[in-house]
């Protein structure tokens, strides 16, 4: 009875106190959970540590502006009763007085759970807002999903499967918010719980969206890679469709021909700025056969690493020659194959790509010198999927594509939906749960995303706005929509980050600001701020325009309106009719 007398007194005074008091091994093994909080899941205590970093100077990234911030760096481990695993936990906490009653969830990347615990990662950018922010490592032990995934050739690890789905996420909310109240005492008051990642880390905000809507009071979700299957498979299409082709381009008449759309298509949103805001006026207005003939040329490299954000998981490029040509009918005919995005043989609907003006990462192929041509390469993100995923077999990528068609890719993103519905896809569209608990959405996806398709946001987007408002017509479920879930497509802007191509695009740095905003004071983002963070336009602000609404400028560029166009909006719009079951 004295000890938990001495505890209660501790932690009462913890409004009072200063980081220096909440900082110590010893009180936050008092903060930790109760033995019983959380059914199957055990704290340990002797795995705590905690380190206090004073007035560290956070450099100004993609999701958060520079700021000054003051932390406690917490981490401990818990482990699951009977299973005999240890997951490892890491919160930032900031001072006592700093505190706003805010908890920030974080997500990863690519096949990372997280983004990593330093000063470049997701946690400064709950810190700086009053929240304690936190991450999990899944119980992976540093290792990413894809190495912890089978535990043999033909045997899949479903826990670790379930972690990266959403069960890790979800603990380590669960436990960081209820170690909060305790440190810093809040009794009954209010603690506003939000999520904020983007690519893999979008994927999993919705995870969290779909499965515990009612935890939340924001989620803000970038670039998510749901619907896993099709989006990591559909990294292999332009590979099929070069081999179907039997036309292997050289990267730099592809080079060519993003730069001659980025050109041709910016001034169609009504503003010369080198960034392209209407792809859709893009697909509707451009003839890509304009450029048969346009000459190309590149310098000789000497090679180098070809890794790309997100989903691009590409090999080292080697030594290329100089490419010295003029675009042909054949590349054009790829792209325009790829724009479309994929069909089978019966021309039905199997899945989309990405935008005009995106980069062609994925169609990336490989020069030889003994035969001086170029040849297919193997996308190693979609390589490895259908590999590990859907063969089961430990190895990173598929050996050769002989064989495949765009038959064999729609088979293969039917298998992977049957195999990880219930885990990995992360597209149930009815968000009735979040909607009844008041939570809202902020959803983020950059127009020229050469990662994830920035289409396949859109879809999800129509998805549930058909299933959450049915038989209504679009300006009013759109309208009933927003009130707690708004889509914005972000112009020029590539996978999670600025594009050096389109380096005057804005991009939205202060999304956690404006959901604070929008759930704590009933500030409706109507449109998005957002900053031009490199380029001749640095430092600009901009507003991005809610979907179903597109920019478009006027007065020489110097007005923007939101504004809707039916034909436009059209070439959003997929049906997907090569499966029987809805893909949502």
């Amino acid at each position: 009875m004295k000890g938990l007398l001495a505890l209660t007194t501790a932690l009462g005074a913890a409004h009072a106190s200063s980081l220096v008091d909440i900082c110590t091994d010893a009180y936050i093994k008092a903060a930790l959970p109760a033995e019983g909080t959380f059914q199957g899941i055990s704290m340990v205590s002797s795995s705590v540590s905690t380190k206090l970093h004073a007035n560290v100077t956070i450099s100004s990234t993609n999701f958060f502006p520079a700021a000054t911030i003051s932390y406690c760096d917490v981490t401990f481990n818990y482990t699951h009763i009977g299973r005999n695993d240890r997951v490892a936990l890491t919160y930032w906490l900031p001072a006592p007085a700093d505190f706003q009653n805010r908890f920030l969830t974080t997500g990863g990347e690519a096949y990372e759970i997280n983004e990593g615990s330093g000063t470049s990662g997701s946690l400064p950018g709950g810190v700086m807002y009053g929240a304690v922010s936190g991450l999990t490592d899944g119980g992976f032990n540093g290792q990413s999903f894809d190495d912890v995934f089978l535990l043999a050739n033909g045997t899949v690890d479903w826990q670790n499967t379930f972690m990266f789905g959403y069960q890790g996420i979800h603990e380590m909310m669960e436990i960081g918010r209820e170690l909060t109240r305790s440190v810093y005492n809040t009794g009954q008051d209010k603690l506003y719980t939000y999520y904020q990642s983007c690519s893999e880390g979008g994927r999993e905000g919705w995870s969290q969206a779909q499965r515990y809507g009612f935890d939340y009071d924001g989620i803000i979700v970038g670039a998510p890679a749901f619907r896993f299957a099709h989006q990591q498979i559909n990294h292999l299409v332009p590979n099929v469709v070069t081999q179907t082709m039997n036309y292997y381009p050289p990267p730099c008449e592809l080079e060519l021909i993003v730069n001659a759309t980025i050109a041709a298509c910016d001034p169609l949103d009504g503003r010369a700025d080198g960034v392209i805001a209407r792809s859709d006026l893009c697909k509707l207005h451009f003839n890509l056969t304009s450029l048969i003939g346009a000459p190309y040329y590149c310098a000789a490299s000497s090679g180098g690493s070809s890794l790309g954000l997100g989903f691009s998981k590409r090999q080292s490029m080697g030594a290329t020659p100089a490419q010295n040509g003029t675009v042909t009918a054949e590349a054009v005919e790829l792209v325009q194959t790829l724009l479309a995005g994929l069909k089978d043989s019966q021309g039905r609907q199997a899945y989309l790509y990405f935008q005009p003006g995106a980069d062609f990462d994925d169609v990336e192929t490989t020069y030889d010198s003994q035969t001086d041509s170029w040849g297919l390469s193997i996308d190693g993100n979609g390589g490895e999927f259908v590999a590990r995923f859907l063969n089961l077999q430990d190895v990173s990528s598929l050996s050769s594509l002989d064989n495949v068609t765009y038959d064999t890719i729609r088979d293969w993103m039917q298998m992977g939906w049957t195999m990880y519905e219930d885990t990995l896809m992360t597209h149930n569209p009815d968000l009735s749960a979040l909607q009844q608990a008041g939570g809202k959405i902020l959803h983020f996806h950059g127009e020229q995303d050469p990662s994830v398709p920035t289409a396949s946001s859109v879809h999800y987007y129509e998805a549930v706005r058909k299933i959450m408002f049915p038989n209504e017509t679009l300006d009013t479920s759109a309208a009933a929509l927003g009130e707690f879930y708004r889509l914005y497509l972000v112009p020029g802007m590539a996978h999670c980050g600025t594009n050096s191509e389109q380096p005057n695009g804005p991009f939205p740095q202060t999304n956690l600001a404006v959901m604070i905003d929008w759930v704590e004071n009933g500030v409706v983002p109507v449109t998005l701020n957002s900053t031009v963070l490199q380029g001749d336009n640095e430092g600009e602000r901009q507003q991005i325009c809610a979907w179903p609404l597109r920019p478009l400028w006027s007065n020489n560029g110097t007005s923007m309106n939101c504004v809707f166009d039916q034909a436009s909006y059209d070439t959003w719009i997929y049906d997907f009719d090569a499966y029987k079951l809805p893909l949502y």
